[in-house]
């Protein structure tokens, strides 16, 4: 177990360390080999294994797992693994804490007029649209069920219409 100063000194090192150096990895390694390199780092400096110890050694084993934490989310996850490689290209060794927690937007989705595609169904789209928009459910349902007897086998004009059940189906009676 290390002790104090070994963990406050890994610690001030760390800084200076890409993730692959935390956890003793190449840029090449696996996802299974990652796995395994961050469980043997945290067999080490894991804070439970301080909990007998005074408040400045946990705190300090503390600080020394988030750092591997961190590093394991990164290099475990395939986008953030190629984001962090450009980043550290740059020169850059860790990424920004919100860059790392926060899940991409989600795609935005088309509306009901995008989804026809004959001019009736375009404006019976438009008009589901706006009852959407005004929170009426029901003629939105009604136009858009009307929009896809006009166009037959349009798949994405049926999603639409099981997307508006779904939010029916979430309103309070």
């Amino acid at each position: 177990m290390p002790s104090k100063d070994e963990l406050v000194s890994w610690v001030k090192v760390a800084e200076s360390k890409s993730y692959y150096d935390i956890l003793r990895v190449n840029k090449k390694s696996s996802a299974a080999e990652i796995k395994k390199a961050f469980h043997k780092f945290a067999l080490l400096v894991h804070p439970d294994q301080f909990s007998d110890q005074p408040t400045d050694v946990r705190e300090a084993a503390s600080e020394a797992f988030k750092r591997g934490v961190e590093s394991y989310r990164v290099l475990s996850n395939e986008k953030l693994r190629q984001r962090y490689d450009r980043a550290l290209a740059k020169g850059k060794i860790r990424l920004d804490e919100k860059s790392i927690s926060e899940p991409p937007p989600a795609p935005k989705r088309k509306t009901i007029e995008q989804c026809a595609r004959t001019q009736k169904g375009k404006e019976l789209g438009r008009k589901a649209d706006r009852m959407m928009v005004a929170g009426k459910l029901e003629e939105a349902r009604v136009l858009t069920v009307t929009a896809q007897q006009e166009e037959p086998g349009n798949e994405e004009l049926a999603a639409c219409i099981r997307a508006i059940y779904e939010a029916m189906a979430r309103e309070p009676l």
